[in-house]
């Protein structure tokens, strides 16, 4: 006579083996397990810095009421330079995206941006897309997409920044990493939409 158990663990592992992954409870993988988006040649040392340089931008973002934070690193040091937080809700200015604001850090320090990347706490609005792109920044790294800011309820405007950087004839497209330190980056959003009720 076959146990009850015996039974039981038969049904699971035939179970296991035979249905969708969906059907077993499979969940996203983590933030930090995700594949990067990544264009352009990055180099092993500048990839770490720009990694090491996130939690830096993270915790610029800590200081805003809206959480984004940007770093400007330096290609060949791998150092942070600058860094920036949105302060549109303390200007009234709509324009003062962390971005645009560590773009003005760096004009006004003479910085050339073709011999810096822009690290983000989240992928760049259209706004500051642009605004990277005239500014001929060597490359870009963001933590969260804005495909997953829109998943959040963050209001975005539905453009990637590959998709806006395809269409220009500035200069050439700066080199792109995606999905850097999300694992820090994405409680920034979900913990600001969970606390403003998924409205924002």
């Amino acid at each position: 006579m076959i146990s009850p158990n015996a039974s039981r663990r038969h049904f699971l592992r035939t179970a296991a083996a035979v249905a969708p992954l969906p059907a077993l409870g499979a969940f996203a993988p983590p933030a930090s397990a995700r594949p990067r988006h990544r264009s352009g040649d990055w180099p092993a040392d500048l990839e770490d810095a720009v990694e090491r340089a996130m939690p830096v931008a993270v915790d610029w973002a800590r200081q805003a009421r809206w959480p984004f934070g940007a770093v400007l690193v330096d290609t060949g040091s791998g150092a942070v330079v600058a860094g920036a937080r949105n302060t549109t809700d303390l200007s009234g200015d709509a324009t003062e995206h962390a971005e645009v604001n560590l773009l003005r850090k760096a004009a006004e320090e003479g910085l050339d941006l073709s011999s810096h990347v822009v690290v983000t706490t989240a992928e760049p609005c259209a706004m500051c897309a642009g605004a990277i792109l005239w500014a001929k920044a060597w490359g870009v790294a963001y933590g969260t997409s804005v495909a997953r800011l829109i998943s959040y309820g963050m209001p975005q405007i539905d453009l990637s920044f590959a998709d806006i950087a395809r269409h220009s004839r500035v200069a050439e497209p700066p080199a792109v990493l995606g999905d850097v330190r999300a694992d820090l980056t994405d409680p920034l959003y979900r913990r600001f939409t969970a606390a403003a009720g998924g409205t924002v």
